[in-house]
């Protein structure tokens, strides 16, 4: 029995279905200036019996099956009730308003349209590529000399595959097709070949793109994107794919092919049937699908994640999200696919397009930007090392725009890699693209790309000096870094590549994490010990850790504990607890039992911040008069022989100091610009002050200024150029480690827009 939908649920399907058939009759519409037999919705209004003219409408015997199918079964579905017909006149009057203004059919607006409605959007995370981002994706990735094929000549054309296995309402298929449209034309030229626009649209649409989703409406919309760049051209097929999720079967969408590259299932779109399965009360249609070698593999996966209240497969009922997860988990672990599941389908996707992906060919995707240092994408990182060069890597520093798609306010990066033809091979040049502003227009977008064409690139970092600058009138775009795949490949954290918009940070950062100083404008100006924080001391456990083992308690017990960032009250270096915890006696609801004599050991005086919004925060590390729990920060238990007084306020000073700050943000996992955090096993490794290398002078001047300035107030990051107390640690660290004056790197970071939250 299917579950009655909520009120909410059913005003979505409802908004969908009416875009669903708005769309059609705007091809209907169309294609009546193209065909005779088709009939112009103003022929069609005032029919009595409107539902059954368009119903045979579109039942035409000509190929868009794909377009009109869903639209048709939907009407169908409704009564000739007066309501219901006024509101189908009052869609065709709609339709025909969009086609008279031409610009709105531009192959964005359905798809616009449909992300504002799609109800399931947070859960299914069927993100909306930005046309311009798509632009500047496939630009990237389509470039002439990428492939090696005559551009103008279809017998290299007819080989030629491009899929998108969660293609959604078809952006970036979109922008592919006219990305090579535009190769085909230029290259024709070239050779003094006249353009065939009939056969190269034929030729995409029958044999070069290939779309897969989970969503109907979607593949619909997708289609006729598609159709709509001519549709005065028929077609024999369309390579587009409505893949089952969910059922008795528990399928997984594109997930499915995993298994293989050829599934069968249901017909649930209209393809050719290729066998029919006796049922017991009907014939059941089966059709044979498949995903073909690819040349390029471009997508802008789901995001959802398997963290927080698990919600992969979010909007399917519990039990059948269950079984879909143990499915997938299932799959991931038998067929060795090369994943994390806790990273988010994404990274599952990421996996799935390795498989079907040619020697030679290219990965073009739109990922959270997490991929670049997040643990749990560890795994993607390392496919990404063994078996392709990645070669572009575009990054928004732009505050008003973090993200490449609609609808999210997540950090995202474009990615661009060639899968290797031989394992061994690293040759190949990285260039990271540091937005400035994110593009706002297709024009935008081009513009980035042609002077990134049209200029030379800077030696590859950290050689050389500056950065490509991109501009856009008088105002700067983008700076432009080149890194050698092979030197840089093995990083574990690839954050550094885009870490900043500065690419004088990026210099800094690097230097700094090779244990020396560098300046702007001086180069290195001296050096410093650097070790791995664990080997310092032990981070405690998480905040959810906390939550299984302890409950708040309003009486003082044993347990201190610090809780919270309140940044109205948390501002100097030095803190008492500021509540206490209470054992629980039983386990809450769907989680376990944490036992307090595995957690209090692991308590520390030390804090070191786990999640920062970094527009408002004071401090990254402070020091308690007593060991305490925490569950927004980590607790740091120092190893004998540094658990001392003069060791506590040495690391703590340099936790907060702007050379630690520059190393941190390199390091960071970014979540939402300014909302980042750190994860254990990159805090244990991430470099600080060696305090083993230490002497006992140096000691002395940092546990001075820390009795001078524990108690005085800090400013927010975004001020820290003008912050008395964070330049007199400065100072301090300068003075013990031998360096220079590092102010210049302080004013730097603090107008750094994932600091501040302005634009440069």
């Amino acid at each position: 029995m299917k579950e009655k939908l909520s009120p909410s649920e059913a005003e979505a399907v409802s908004r969908i279905s009416s875009l669903v058939i708005v769309n059609a009759m705007i091809f209907q519409e169309i294609l009546a200036y193209h065909d005779d037999r088709v009939s112009s919705l103003e022929n069609l209004k005032d029919d009595e019996n409107i539902l059954s003219a368009f119903n045979s409408q579109w039942r035409l015997k000509i190929n868009y099956y794909p377009i009109f199918h869903l639209a048709r079964e939907l009407l169908k579905h409704l009564t000739t009730h007066a309501d219901v017909v006024s509101r189908i006149r009052l869609l065709a009057d709609a339709a025909q308003r969009i086609v008279s203004l031409r610009a709105a059919l531009r192959h964005d607006l359905m798809g616009r349209v449909y992300h504002k409605l799609l109800a399931d959007k947070k859960y299914l995370a069927t993100y909306y590529t930005r046309v311009r981002s798509a632009i500047l994706l496939l630009k990237l990735a389509l470039k002439d000399d990428n492939f090696p094929l005559r551009w103008h000549d279809f017998n290299d054309l007819m080989n030629f595959r491009i899929a998108d296995l969660a293609c959604g309402t078809g952006t970036l298929l979109m922008a592919a097709a006219d990305i090579l449209t535009d190769n085909y034309v230029r290259a024709a030229a070239k050779a003094g070949v006249k353009p065939n626009f009939s056969d190269i649209f034929r030729v995409l649409s029958e044999e070069i793109i290939f779309g897969y989703d989970v969503l109907p409406s979607a593949i619909h919309l997708t289609a006729s994107t598609l159709a709509l760049r001519s549709p005065a051209i028929t077609f024999e097929k369309m390579n587009l794919f409505n893949m089952p999720m969910g059922g008795k079967e528990a399928y997984l969408g594109s997930l499915e092919f995993l298994k293989g590259k050829d599934i069968r299932i249901r017909d649930l779109f209209g393809a050719r049937v290729e066998a029919k399965q006796v049922g017991g009360k009907k014939d059941i249609e089966l059709m044979d699908v498949n995903i073909p070698l690819l040349d390029l593999c471009v997508m802008n996966p789901p995001f959802t994640r398997s963290v927080i209240g698990n919600l992969l497969f979010g909007s399917f009922p519990e039990k059948e999200r269950s079984k879909m997860q143990s499915t997938l988990k299932s799959l991931v672990k038998n067929l060795h696919v090369q994943t994390n599941i806790t990273a988010g389908l994404a990274a599952v996707f990421v996996a799935l397009a390795d498989r079907y992906v040619k020697s030679e060919g290219r990965l073009a995707l739109v990922l959270p930007k997490a991929i670049l240092s997040g643990v749990a994408w560890e795994p993607t990182r390392e496919l990404l090392r063994k078996k392709y060069v990645v070669e572009y890597l575009v990054a928004s520093h732009d505050p008003e725009r973090w993200n490449f798609s609609e609808s999210t306010s997540l950090s995202e990066i474009l990615l661009v890699a060639r899968k290797k033809k031989e394992s061994n091979e690293n040759q190949g040049t990285l260039t990271c693209i540091n937005l400035w502003r994110n593009p706002k227009a297709a024009f935008d977008a081009l513009a980035i790309f042609y002077g990134l064409l049209n200029n030379s690139l800077p030696r590859p970092f950290p050689q050389g000096q500056g950065a490509l600058e991109l501009s856009l009138g008088k105002e700067r775009t983008a700076e432009v870094l080149t890194f050698n795949w092979e030197e840089c490949k093995d990083w574990s954290n690839w954050l550094l590549f885009c870490a900043f918009a500065q690419s004088d940070l990026i210099r800094a950062a690097y230097h700094l994490l090779q244990g020396s100083i560098w300046l702007p404008g001086f180069g290195v100006q001296g050096q410093f010990p650097l070790a791995p924080l664990k080997n310092f001391g032990s981070l405690g456990p998480d905040g959810r850790d906390i939550h299984d083992g302890f409950r708040l308690s309003k009486a003082k017990t044993a347990y201190a504990a610090f809780w919270g960032t309140d940044n109205q009250s948390i501002f100097t270096l030095s803190q008492e607890p500021n509540t206490y915890l209470s054992p629980l006696h039983r386990a809450k609801k769907g989680r376990p039992l944490r036992q307090v004599v595995d957690l209090w050991p692991q308590s520390g005086k030390i804090l070191l911040g786990a999640r920062l919004w970094l527009y408002t925060r004071r401090l990254w590390a402070v020091r308690l008069t007593e060991a305490v729990l925490s569950n927004v920060w980590w607790p740091l238990s120092l190893k004998a022989p540094f658990n001392q007084e003069v060791y506590e306020k040495a690391l703590v000073v340099w936790g907060n100091s702007t050379l630690n700050l520059l190393i941190l943000l390199a390091l960071r996992q970014e979540t939402r610009g300014a909302w980042v955090q750190f994860k254990k096993p990159v805090l244990g490794s991430m470099p600080v002050l060696d305090l083993s290398k230490l002497s006992e002078n140096q000691l002395r001047i940092l546990a001075a200024v820390y009795d001078e300035v524990a108690d005085k107030p800090l400013l927010t990051f975004p001020e820290m150029a003008t912050d008395p107390v964070r330049a007199r640690i400065d100072a301090a660290v300068s003075q013990a480690l031998g360096l220079p004056d590092i102010s210049i790197l302080r004013n730097l970071l603090a107008q750094e827009p994932v600091v501040c939250l302005k634009r440069l």
